[in-house]
């Protein structure tokens, strides 16, 4: 390989997988972080690494329309399972991933005459040998293995340690997340860098004239629901939410039902008798998957926007919303206070009680859902992706010159 030195530039091979399926917060950064940094002349080359593919960033278009799809790699499960049965197998198909990898940086090295590393944007490294940064967006799994199928945490556990003595230097997206990889991880402090997320233009204030068709679509009235965006699974805390929206008065059930935009994740959030009852009565509506162009408007449409997590590494959502000029409630703790600062209600998430005061007071105090929406709106400004690429390419120079 190459070196590189305080100005020069050089490749990447940037792992990216999730980016081709219906996208939580993490295949969201991945999107950004595709489009914001080929223009950057820091960079001599970028390559995607999607699944077993290795293609240059000018193909991005072509994965840019996310499907339920996984491409057709091992799922977790699968792949712990073969671990303990067949051991020589997994070992040959690590090789083969690492020999792969390693001809693609030494294709890139030779056409770019620049060093090359590689980024895994999601915690769990393809084997490689020269530089790799790698990206953690939480520990969730550890704070809370009971709202994961135990094959995902027991793959996650299998694949952590020759991520952790790969990696050259760690990128986190929050100060919180940093805390916790030193504290559970053991990684060294200085080995990490902390890049935020940014939010897309697409999400901003939006004129109730610009909204009417977004809300006609899904059937929805100005200002009339309260929204929801999160992939429907244990950790969001749905069920606590819904239970808040009921001890709502019935005036305000009726007028403001819960609205919740995101896919199915595992497990069995709103599978019970409530969420039934709230769905034949209207006062929950679950929209499945919404394009990012409907997503803004509902954002910035809505009453508010509650975002109860049980644990976030950051909470693009919470910034989101904000960016919508739409007020948030969100949970007191993790990373969410940090996101969020003084331009939400934090509330303790296991409380319902708390939290529907919390929804109450944005729903009939006018002058304090005013204040979010402008506290909302300068708070996501300090967020960029302009400013996530920059960051991540000072963490890669870092890496390249340790």
């Amino acid at each position: 390989m190459q070196t590189v030195g305080a100005e020069a530039s050089f490749g990447v091979l940037l792992g990216v997988d999730g980016i081709d399926r219906r996208r939580s917060g993490v295949g969201r950064v991945m999107l950004e972080m595709v489009r914001h940094l080929p223009g950057s002349d820091r960079l001599a080359a970028l390559s995607l690494v999607l699944g077993n593919v290795v293609m240059p960033a000018a193909m991005f278009d072509a994965i840019t329309e996310p499907c339920e799809a996984r491409l057709p790699n091992a799922s977790p499960g699968i792949v712990h399972n073969l671990a303990r049965r067949c051991p020589g197998v997994l070992a040959l198909h690590g090789w083969r991933r690492r020999r792969r990898l390693d001809r693609a940086a030494r294709d890139m090295s030779r056409r770019t005459g620049r060093a090359v590393l590689y980024h895994e944007a999601n915690m769990i490294a393809r084997p490689f040998t020269g530089p790799t940064v790698v990206t953690m967006h939480d520990l969730s799994w550890r704070a809370h293995p009971e709202l994961y199928p135990p094959a995902f945490v027991a793959w996650i556990e299998g694949r952590l340690p020759a991520t952790l003595r790969q990696a050259t230097r760690f990128v986190s997206v929050s100060e919180f997340t940093a805390r916790a990889m030193v504290t559970e991880l053991g990684i060294d402090r200085r080995r990490i860098d902390v890049v935020s997320p940014g939010v897309s233009p697409v999400f901003r204030p939006m004129p109730a004239h610009e909204a009417v068709s977004a809300l006609a679509r899904f059937g929805l009235t100005d200002r009339g629901y309260m929204l929801a965006v999160s992939t429907v699974e244990p950790r969001k805390n749905f069920g606590r939410l819904l239970a808040a929206h009921a001890c709502l008065p019935s005036r305000l059930r009726a007028r403001t039902p819960l609205v919740i935009a995101g896919g199915r994740g595992w497990g069995h959030a709103l599978d019970d008798d409530a969420a039934m009852r709230a769905q034949a009565d209207g006062t929950l509506r679950l929209l499945g998957h919404v394009p990012d162009a409907d997503l803004a408007a509902l954002y910035a449409r809505a009453a508010v926007v509650a975002y109860p997590s049980l644990y976030e590494g950051f909470g693009l959502p919470v910034l989101e919303a904000m960016a919508c000029g739409t007020p948030v409630v969100t949970s007191d703790g993790t990373a969410l206070r940090d996101t969020a600062g003084d331009a939400a209600l934090l509330v303790d998430p296991l409380d319902i009680e708390a939290m529907a005061g919390a929804l109450r007071r944005v729903l009939e105090d006018r002058v304090l859902a005013d204040t979010l929406r402008v506290r909302g709106v300068l708070r996501a400004a300090r967020f960029s992706w302009d400013r996530m690429a920059t960051g991540m390419i000072d963490s890669w120079r870092a890496a390249l010159a340790a």
